[in-house]
């Protein structure tokens, strides 16, 4: 049976598919995915959503093994606990404020392009369309 190509994963509209995966971060691009949606961007917003959320999960994993490792430091202690809170928290409203940007574009009907997380999903989401 063949997927009416207005609609995408599950019957849903592909804005509200892709507002779905970009809004549920790894979860609801996995889930949205796998619903295997027919349209190119779709999948791209997904995939997308997967890797922003994954690499900010790596990123916030090595703030605190260095956050760790600067325990050792005794004299630049206090020093280093300050910078690396300050670069974690300028992290996390990075990661919001793109979160923000990439739902409402994608509730919208199109796929906003993050800067570098853009270059991985696009190699990923090739590779998803083949599934």
């Amino acid at each position: 049976m063949a997927q009416d190509p207005s609609q995408s994963s599950f019957g849903l509209q592909p804005n509200v598919a892709a507002g779905i995966a970009s809004f549920f971060g790894v979860i609801g691009g996995l889930v949205i995915l796998l619903g295997k949606p027919p349209q190119a961007w779709v999948r791209f917003v997904a995939v997308q959503s997967i890797v922003l959320f994954v690499a900010y999960i790596i990123l916030e994993i090595a703030l605190g093994v260095i956050g760790a490792m600067a325990a050792l430091v005794p004299g630049l202690r206090f020093a280093l606990w300050g910078v690396i809170g300050i670069v974690n928290m300028l992290l996390g409203l990075a990661v919001f404020i793109a979160w923000i940007i990439v739902t409402v574009k994608a509730f919208q009907g199109s796929a906003y392009r993050l800067p570098v997380i853009a270059a991985y999903a696009d190699k990923f989401s090739a590779a998803s369309a083949t599934l």
